[in-house]
């Protein structure tokens, strides 16, 4: 019920139906006080969330930059989902932006940091339960010559949360005492850390979504991007994450 009620919250919490709410209640408010408060709110949640300048400072105040001293060799890395879908009609995975976690993974493995590769992810969605992520990426490394011996599959986690437990009860049976090198976005890694529990992590930030330079052009300041409320919309879903992980953990 958890799973299907966060799909749902996950819907109401988009910054653009904040906005279209407060749009479309001052459309229907009867005194002109009213519609004058909403009408600025609506506006000036879309300037908030579609400022360039505003939102990447936030978003660099937030990501995480992973394990600054890694260590030179690690049994195991856990890669967590979330970045390709299977597409049955091509009968292969389709890849998101997010699948630099995956192209990081691939090149840590190659150059021998990494021993093993533990594919985290099951279906995220409420229809295809099941077409699994982490099957499909199994194949895909298979493809690409990446041995079967170097390859773990958990395909049963549908969530961050799910995707730490489960892939410690692998490491449990491996009776693997080392550290472990967790992959995801920088974005994702602070929700990630709250899961750890009292396991030997180690962090690998991929595809940071921040301009960490600050090379801001004059427009950024005052012209609406939508990339900028794109990136919004992932943050506020992931600062309500971390904040139901944090009180949950």
């Amino acid at each position: 019920m958890f799973f299907y009620l966060s799909k749902l919250l996950l819907f109401v919490i988009k910054p653009i139906v904040w906005v279209l709410l407060f749009l479309l209640a001052s459309v229907f408010a009867k005194e002109d006080a009213k519609r004058k408060r909403r009408l600025i709110k609506g506006l000036l949640i879309l300037f908030l969330f579609s400022n360039g300048v505003i939102v990447n400072e936030l978003v660099l105040l937030y990501e995480s930059e992973g394990t600054k001293d890694l260590k030179p060799r690690y049994d195991y890395a856990i890669v967590l989902g979330g970045f390709s879908k299977m597409d049955s009609s091509l009968n292969r995975p389709v890849f998101y932006e997010a699948n630099d976690r995956l192209m990081q993974a691939i090149s840590l493995y190659h150059q021998g940091i990494v021993g093993k590769l533990i594919i985290s992810s099951g279906s995220g969605s409420l229809l295809k339960q099941d077409e699994k992520e982490a099957d499909a990426i199994a194949l895909y490394l298979k493809n690409i010559n990446i041995p079967d011996s170097a390859i773990i599959v958990e395909n049963k986690s549908r969530n961050t949360s799910e995707n730490i437990e489960f892939s410690s009860v692998i490491l449990d049976s491996l009776k693997v005492k080392t550290p472990v090198l967790v992959i995801s976005s920088a974005w994702h890694l602070p929700r990630v850390k709250l899961c750890e529990g009292n396991r030997d992590f180690d962090y690998f930030a991929t595809n940071y979504i921040a301009d960490r330079k600050r090379d801001y052009a004059i427009d950024a300041y005052i012209v609406p991007s939508v990339k900028a409320m794109m990136i919004m919309e992932l943050m506020v879903k992931e600062w309500v994450g971390y904040i139901t992980y944090a009180i949950k953990h």
